[in-house]
């Protein structure tokens, strides 16, 4: 009996003594929580592997938001829907504000978790906690980065947020591109050279393309200058000058070889990619899947956009009788199973090109504008239209019709009208986008005739989000801001150098020739409408070089007003901040 009261005694004292909050704690012994889950490299390496996976969702695998940085600038015009309504489309109830908000302040939230949790790590090193605090800390600035430039001033978190929070308030832009540069410097200092990296993975020249463009952005030109040439002058790095890769064999010049299947990495021998976008075709993760169609996520569907859908493309004989020449989806220069969803504007398809129509970035292969004819009987059935396309191709620039001949190229409605070339049917296209004759074997229906199956319009290709060419491109900008026209023209002079283009004078430079470069560059490559947001020059290049935001083809009847310059506030997040008042933007 005493042994009994006795341990009821002690029993009482011990639970009437303990801390209750300590006592209720879990502690995750066999399994991973939140709390235990961020100590070792591999706990490490798999939380910036979702870093990685945010930026690919954000800038390439959602499907309807793949072309938004590039359709709303000066690049392209849009063939569907016809009438453009910006209005519509930038609503703070859209989806457009919505995803870029969300995308960018989930990489945010992932990117605070990592830095906050480093410090913590008892597994790591102290080297590697640099390294990780330094991804983490890139991928902060990348978010940050596209936040301001796409809606100004915004909400900056730089701790984890571990419990809800609904009392957010805007930042000023300056306030967040200091943190941004902060961020990237020491990225800059901490993350590994690029040869001791794998391919995909971020270093210090990408961390230097990100810092230069936000020296930029501040007006830090002498820091661009310094933060460009560290890329530049990296032993590592080196513009591919002569043939390589997977197609060297193949007809093609070193420029299109940048693009072609496998040739995107270092393990490809290319010393120009800086930082590359990972796809790897029918595994799991590995984004695109020739399976897919184009409403199921995670492939990238560039072709499908940018490429044209020859097959409706028709010439109208003098009876009145439909003419086809082209058949479709096929896997060659015709551009594979692209829609024609946007296609060029003048100034890309043309104006750009005036002074050297043979720069090597314009070239058949990079920029084809003719197309040889697949349905050969036609030609054999109709000897005018023989003589008019002696060699087999319809030739864009030079192919003349015979007397009595029309075309139709388009639905009527659209900037250009239906029997206009270019339009969305039958149009010059940048190959980045396509892998003509090269596609995975699983994506065709008959690889004998290069035919494609109906789930095709993906672009089999990993990304560059940095390339070598574009650090010439940021520091010829820097150097025009800083008087030095010079030093600017000889760095937009090695990239022409390398497209055998005419090279260009100290007279030449400014920022729209700057820019234009970057087009004949970048073209498909560039987060387009961020560039010219950063530059201030957004709503002056639509305005003059894109007519499908004017008056004439919107629905509201209403020509692009700069206000569209910033997106919207995404009305459900000013909503979920109760305790806070975050302000929409100016015309909203």
């Amino acid at each position: 009996m005493k042994k009994i009261l006795l341990f009821t005694v002690i029993s009482a004292l011990t639970l009437t003594g303990c801390n209750e909050d300590k006592f209720l704690e879990e502690k995750a012994l066999d399994f991973n929580s939140a709390s235990n889950s961020y100590n070792t490299k591999a706990d490490f390496d798999a939380a910036t592997t979702e870093l990685y996976y945010l930026t690919r969702e954000e800038f390439y695998t959602t499907y309807d938001r793949t072309t938004d940085l590039s359709k709303f600038a000066d690049m392209w015009i849009t063939a569907d829907p016809l009438k453009s309504n910006i209005t519509a489309d930038l609503s703070p109830s859209g989806a457009i504000a919505k995803f870029y908000w969300d995308e960018n302040y989930k990489l945010i939230a992932q990117a605070n978790t990592v830095i906050s949790r480093v410090p913590n790590a008892t597994a790591l090193t102290g080297d590697q906690k640099k390294e990780f605090e330094a991804k983490g800390r890139f991928f902060r600035a990348l978010g940050y980065r596209t936040l301001v430039l796409l809606y100004g001033n915004v909400p900056l978190q730089i701790e984890e947020v571990t419990a809800p929070k609904t009392d957010f308030t805007r930042e000023s832009k300056d306030k967040v591109w200091a943190q941004v540069i902060e961020d990237l410097e020491y990225a800059a200092a901490n993350l590994p050279e690029i040869n001791a990296v794998k391919d995909g993975e971020i270093s210090k020249p990408a961390a230097n393309m990100l810092l230069a463009e936000a020296y930029l952005a501040t007006g830090a030109n002498d820091k661009a200058v310094n933060a460009a040439s560290a890329v530049i002058n990296n032993t590592n790095l080196a513009l591919m000058t002569q043939r390589f890769g997977s197609q060297a064999k193949e007809d093609g010049d070193v420029f299109y070889d940048l693009f072609r299947p496998n040739n995107q990495n270092r393990s490809a021998g290319n010393t120009e990619g800086i930082w590359v976008i990972q796809f790897e075709t029918n595994v799991d993760g590995g984004g695109n899947n020739t399976s897919h169609f184009f409403w199921n996520p995670g492939s990238f569907w560039g072709e499908r956009f940018f490429a044209p859908q020859v097959d409706k493309f028709q010439l109208i004989a003098p009876d009145g009788t439909n003419v086809q020449l082209f058949n479709w989806p096929i896997g060659d220069m015709t551009g594979g199973r692209g829609i024609g969803t946007h296609y060029a504007v003048d100034h890309l398809y043309n104006g750009i090109w005036a002074d050297d129509f043979n720069d090597m970035r314009n070239s058949e292969f990079n920029w084809p504008r003719r197309f040889k004819i697949h349905r050969t009987n036609v030609l054999a059935d109709r000897p005018e239209l023989a003589a008019a396309m002696p060699d087999g191709y319809f030739d864009l620039e030079h192919t003349v019709l015979p007397a009595g001949y029309s075309m139709t190229t388009g639905f009527d409605g659209g900037v250009n009208a239906t029997n206009q070339l270019p339009n969305r049917f039958m149009c010059g296209y940048s190959t980045k986008m396509t892998t003509p004759f090269h596609y995975p074997d699983a994506q065709y229906q008959d690889k004998a005739t290069y035919q494609l199956a109906g789930t095709g319009g993906k672009t089999f290709t990993d990304q560059y989000f940095f390339r070598l060419a574009e650090a010439y491109l940021l520091r010829a900008e820097a150097y025009v801001n800083l008087g030095k026209k010079a030093e600017a023209a000889a760095d937009i002079n090695v990239l022409r150098t390398r497209a055998k283009a005419k090279a260009v004078t100290a007279d030449q430079m400014d920022i729209d020739f700057i820019l234009d470069e970057r087009l004949r560059e970048l073209v498909c490559e560039e987060k387009r409408r961020l560039t010219l947001s950063r530059v201030g020059k957004l709503a002056e290049r639509i305005k003059k070089y894109n007519p499908y935001f004017n008056a004439a083809n919107s629905a509201d009847k209403k020509d692009y007003d700069a206000h569209f310059d910033l997106f919207p506030i995404p009305l459900s997040a000013i909503q979920a901040n109760k305790d806070a008042v975050l302000e929409q933007n100016p015309g909203y």
